[in-house]
């Protein structure tokens, strides 16, 4: 079992801020009527697994499961597969017991194989490689962890995609498989159905994508926040388009609007809306905003909905007109347009 202390001293407003996070997502959940875990993932450790890579799955989802302080798998599980008294030992040599059987796939969201130093590949046991492809054969994403990106490529799962690996193993990644395209400058790939992500920090970019798309940005910044990611923009595992809009100002009232905004995708809301809810005149909410964010609210707006237009373009299979409709855009022209000058290439490019 593995626990974390909390930081001997917090800022006073810290506390406040967590607790409006919870009541905004209890005010969501009290309208939800399927009460189902909002995302679940089954888990399958190799041998000398990276212990960091097991904890940046499973500490995102602690936070953001459950309210407050509390650690209840409520609206986040997870469980690590294997036959019962089956142990992993990680390379730095904690043994970590599996906490269920092999679950039905289809229970899962999505299924995690956390991969170990690269002459034990072999040694996991057979029936995790069997249960991996009968989640893939099932329509269930599979995310390589780490050299769980080898493990994918081995079982035949990565053909036609491209995979995303610690530039410490592109060498051996290159050699083993010369006809996967790979990169070493991504924080984790998303492609039709499969998910890499070499490990180390950019696990928690993962996490809180994950988190963000399936329990929402409020859920995402609370784990963002829990877990005090560092926003310096060379740390790519952390950019400011994923998670750390949620911290970039001391403000409480302007971090409310911006937890708001995203938690709507900006569509449906206006300046003078958001404004209201957080208990400014418009006029002081657009200069506080621009004194804050660096933008006017109007612009932060926009630009949110082009973040979640990008997000489909590049993991969905959707028409651009549903989505420029999805995000508020009256066609996909528009949405085109817009979409361009932001990113400086018609949606399509990113498809």
């Amino acid at each position: 079992m593995i626990t974390s202390e909390k930081p001997s001293e917090v800022s006073a407003n810290e506390p406040d801020y967590v607790r409006w996070l919870d009541d905004l997502w209890a005010e969501r959940l009290l309208a939800a009527r399927d009460r189902k875990a909002d995302l679940s993932i089954g888990i399958l450790l190799w041998p000398t697994f990276p212990m960091m890579s097991l904890t940046g799955i499973v500490e995102p989802l602690r936070h953001a499961a459950d309210f407050a302080d509390n650690s209840r798998p409520l609206h986040c599980r997870w469980s690590i597969m294997g036959a019962p008294g089956h142990a992993a030992v990680a390379s730095c040599g904690i043994r970590v017991h599996a906490d269920a059987p092999y679950i039905n796939p289809t229970d899962f969201d999505y299924v995690v194989v956390i991969g170990g130093l690269l002459p034990h590949l072999r040694a996991a046991p057979g029936k995790h490689r069997d249960y991996l492809r009968v989640a893939a054969s099932a329509g269930v994403p599979v995310i390589g962890v780490c050299t769980g990106a080898f493990v994918l490529a081995q079982e035949g799962l990565l053909t036609g995609r491209k995979a995303c690996v610690h530039p410490f193993h592109a060498e051996d990644f290159r050699t083993a498989f010369p006809r996967l395209a790979f990169s070493t400058r991504d924080d984790f790939l998303i492609e039709n159905g499969r998910i890499t992500v070499p490990g180390g920090v950019s696990i928690l970019s993962l996490m809180t994508e994950l988190i963000r798309t399936h329990c929402g940005p409020d859920r995402a910044a609370k784990a963002v926040h829990q877990l005090s990611l560092t926003e310096q923009k060379h740390m790519s595992a952390f950019d400011h388009g994923r998670a750390s809009t949620f911290r970039r100002t001391e403000d409480s009232r302007i971090q409310r609007a911006v937890v708001l905004i995203e938690s709507r995708k900006g569509r449906d809301v206006s300046p003078e809306q958001v404004a209201s809810l957080v208990g400014l005149s418009p006029r002081q909410f657009a200069r506080l905003f621009q004194d804050n964010i660096g933008m006017a609210p109007k612009r932060f707006i926009v630009e949110t909905r082009l973040r979640y237009g990008r997000f489909l373009v590049e993991n969905s299979t959707l028409p651009m007109t549903a989505i420029a409709f999805e995000i508020g855009f009256s066609d996909s022209a528009h949405f085109a347009t817009a979409f361009r000058k932001k990113y400086g290439k018609p949606p399509r490019s990113f498809r």
